[in-house]
């Protein structure tokens, strides 16, 4: 979500976690707000890298953040996905970076 979007949603209490899944608990929101974030992130380094195997890493973060959004599942499953996605994140990095100095 850009900042004028993430300003909006502040101002007007929209929210499309709360919007799609009602009240959850503070623990639950943080972590799909975690995964909103790694989809955003995983958009953003699509956009920028010329690495073929960070954009494919990329991709990945990005079904697997649309696969978990979501879903109705526990909070330490929840950890685990966005975990499992940083992950993700922190080797494309690394494979834009080989990219470079191979």
């Amino acid at each position: 979500m850009n900042a004028l979007a993430g300003q909006i949603a502040q101002s007007s209490g929209v929210d499309e976690i709360y919007t799609f899944l009602g009240p959850i608990s503070p623990e639950e929101y943080e972590q799909r707000r975690r995964i909103r974030v790694c989809l955003n992130a995983a958009a953003y380094k699509l956009s920028q890298t010329k690495s073929q195997h960070a954009r494919d890493l990329c991709n990945l973060v990005s079904e697997t953040a649309l696969h978990w959004r979501y879903r109705a599942a526990p909070v330490p499953v929840l950890e685990y996905a966005v975990g499992y996605m940083r992950n993700l994140l922190t080797v494309a990095d690394q494979a834009e970076e080989m990219r470079v100095i191979a």
